[in-house]
């Protein structure tokens, strides 16, 4: 991991083109290049092949030569939380009914700032775990300045919740406030959108209100989708623990709820809320006429294989989402679910599960998963224009993985590498943008020290 003068310092001159080469260079959309490079220019990328080409066309750039690594597109994180950083290790051990119980608790005991410190922790894990860019519903609104500082790009999704439709005007009226309010802070690196938190907690006028405001601000929606069987048994049947215990222990209790007799995909179908600026988080309940809806209205999916597992929520039908062309991309999570926001585990527990599942070691591949974890993320955004592959006129977000290691000797195949092999420890750069925000392990736009010093204070408030 060594550099001619620095891309930090290539950086702070401005203008000009700089070339990061190393041995393996994945551009997504065409095959690995071997001693490879890319040259970016300003916050784009201007070209990509051999790192002799591009020294020999850029003569006067300047050279970061990473050597024995892997230089690829950035991560994108289609489903995140990262103000509830702090939450990690409290609920290990509990399915999904009694988790969100425990979850509420430990809510409240926080403040504004103490998620002001959570998001702060967060944003820096996505930044030296390689994630460039996430799709992160938030409700206190502290990620959004987080997620800034850190130099992330994203787009900030302003969780709604509401099941009494007699304080619907009240509701959404505070929601364009809080979405003004966001907009007005936001740089060119972030976008804003809505996000009912739930089939369990959005009543259908609340969803219905939503995706009329979303048309008509031009807006995306995500929500969480058939994440569990307590879910789809609410929607159902109108009973179990998101109808009786959750209710209760939100206040919302006096409201009667009648059962639908359908699957949680089908009763937000029937609200006219779908459709290509849809993205919907976990769908691990659905049937294929779920998926044969999903796919019609071109609904996205965020297919977060590792907290599923964790809280026995179960394993999304990945391959036929793929096989029914959705668009599908890889999410972290919340921390407080997942504990760590890393790429590699989620690509390593998906190609894991889904050929234990299948019995079949054909159903998903190392490169499938990459591609998935960059290209597939963007599509799943709508961002496949301007991020996911390393391609001329694209942004440049590049993350560089080191292969220094022994777990990663002898490579023939960089896509195996960083599939069976990789972890976040095993990133040393992360550049957004053209502007590097972590190099050689250490954080260019966050005092990291300070964070995790102030949030080892706020965890103290949640284990009391």
């Amino acid at each position: 991991m060594s550099d001619k003068k620095g891309p930090a310092a290539a950086a702070a001159r401005g203008g000009g083109v700089r070339i990061f080469g190393a041995t393996w260079v994945l551009p997504i959309v065409s095959d690995p290049i071997h001693k490879g490079a890319v040259a970016v220019e300003g916050d784009s990328i201007k070209a990509v092949g051999k790192a002799e080409e591009m020294t020999a066309a850029f003569p006067d750039a300047e050279v970061t030569d990473f050597h024995h690594a892997i230089v690829m597109p950035g991560f994108v994180n289609c489903h995140s939380h990262v103000e509830y950083a702090v939450f990690r290790g409290i609920m290990d051990n509990k399915n999904f009914g009694p988790w969100i119980l425990e979850f509420l608790d430990h809510k409240g005991k926080l403040s504004h700032d103490d998620y002001v410190v959570s998001a702060m922790l967060g944003a820096s894990e996505c930044v030296s775990s390689g994630l460039t860019t996430s799709a992160d519903s938030m409700y206190s609104g502290a990620s959004l300045g987080a997620i800034v500082q850190a130099g992330l790009r994203a787009r900030v999704y302003q969780e709604v919740f509401g099941l009494d439709d007699n304080k619907l005007d009240d509701t959404m009226s505070q929601l364009i406030d809080k979405i003004n309010e966001l907009e007005e802070n936001t740089g060119d690196l972030i976008e804003v959108g809505i996000a009912p938190h739930a089939t369990y907690t959005v009543s259908a006028s609340l969803y219905r209100a939503v995706a009329e405001l979303a048309r008509e601000r031009g807006m995306k929606i995500t929500t969480h989708l058939a994440e569990s069987r307590a879910e789809s048994v609410y929607i159902r049947s109108g009973s179990g623990i998101l109808a009786l215990d959750f209710r209760e222990k939100v206040g919302w209790d006096y409201l009667s709820h009648e059962p639908f007799g359908v699957t949680p995909v089908k009763y937000l179908q029937q609200w006219n809320v779908f459709g290509p600026g849809f993205l919907a988080a976990h769908c691990v309940h659905v049937t294929p006429a779920d998926i044969e809806a999903l796919a019609r209205y071109d609904v996205a999916i965020a297919h977060c294989p590792k907290s599923n597992a964790k809280l026995g929520c179960g394993i999304a039908p990945l391959p036929a989402f793929l096989h029914a062309g959705i668009r599908v991309g890889f999410g972290t999570d919340s921390p407080a679910s997942s504990n760590i926001m890393d790429m590699f585990g989620e690509m390593r527990t998906a190609i894991f599960l889904h050929r234990g599942v299948e019995r079949d070691a054909a159903v998903l591949g190392a490169a499938e998963c990459v591609q998935m974890a960059t290209l597939g993320g963007a599509r799943a955004l709508g961002m496949e224009d301007r991020i996911g592959s390393l391609e001329p006129g694209k942004q440049a977000d590049i993350i560089a993985v080191d292969m220094e290691y022994s777990h990663f000797t002898p490579i023939h195949d960089p896509y195996s590498a960083l599939v069976f092999g990789a972890n976040q420890e095993d990133i040393f750069f992360t550049m957004v943008a053209g502007r590097p925000l972590y190099t050689r392990k250490v954080l260019l736009t966050m005092d990291e020290e300070e964070i995790t010093k102030k949030a080892r204070e706020v965890k103290e408030k949640l284990w009391q």
